[in-house]
């Protein structure tokens, strides 16, 4: 008779806890890279609310183009640390 480490070959407890182990490698592996892979959201990537308001303003027509240019230069260089 042939003797196996883990019980019956691949069967009986010791090969589902092979199994299960395979599988949670699996999966840790699967998240890792999809962590990864995907975008991250960050404090810079976020909207900017300020950004948000004036692209509505001139959407509606609140403001004309040359505001709205001169307002998101103010509002984008100070969100920059330049003087404001």
């Amino acid at each position: 008779m042939m003797m196996y480490p883990f019980g019956m070959a691949w069967g009986g407890v010791g090969g589902v806890l092979w199994l299960l182990l395979l599988l949670g490698l699996t999966v840790a592996a699967a998240v890792a890279v999809a962590r990864y892979i995907l975008p991250t959201s960050s404090a810079s990537s976020r909207a900017d609310p300020a950004l948000d308001t004036l692209r509505t303003r001139f959407a509606n027509g609140e403001i004309d183009e040359e505001e709205y240019r001169h307002r998101r230069a103010a509002l984008t260089r100070s969100h920059q640390g330049g003087p404001a």
